[in-house]
């Protein structure tokens, strides 16, 4: 029988926000202080949608209780709205006529490398392979 570690999930989940949060900060903050208030903005915005649509996956996702159906069902209608998310705040974002796209996209796009990298620092390391 596989023992879920949900616990150790929880805490793998928030390292991602926590670090979504902080690569949105940080790429905003340099964009306004490279390029101006529009650009800054820009990059929020783009960083904010990724964190937005992770938010709301994970607390669907990582919500307790039920059988193995109900949280199949669970991380499934979770990622369908993600999506959904992302599409409708790209689109409010479009819609404003003021978005600066290539701090948006680039800062989207650093909210799903952080979604990919901070689990793969945080697995298990492996020992090194014998030259045998």
């Amino acid at each position: 029988m596989i023992q879920s570690r949900l616990p150790d999930i929880r805490r793998l989940a928030v390292r991602i926000l926590f670090a979504q949060v902080a690569v949105t900060i940080v790429l905003a903050a340099l964009c306004y202080g490279v390029w101006g208030v529009r650009h800054g903005a820009s990059a929020l915005a783009g960083g904010s949608i990724g964190f937005i649509a992770n938010l709301y996956m994970s607390l669907t996702a990582l919500r307790p209780g039920g059988g193995a159906g109900m949280v199949l069902g669970r991380v499934l209608l979770g990622q369908f709205v993600k999506v959904a998310l992302t599409v409708a705040m790209f689109v409010a974002v479009a819609r404003t006529g003021k978005a600066v796209w290539p701090p948006i996209i680039a800062t989207y796009v650093a909210t799903l490398v952080v979604f990919w990298a901070v689990p793969a620092m945080a697995g298990p390391r492996l020992p090194p392979r014998s030259k045998g």
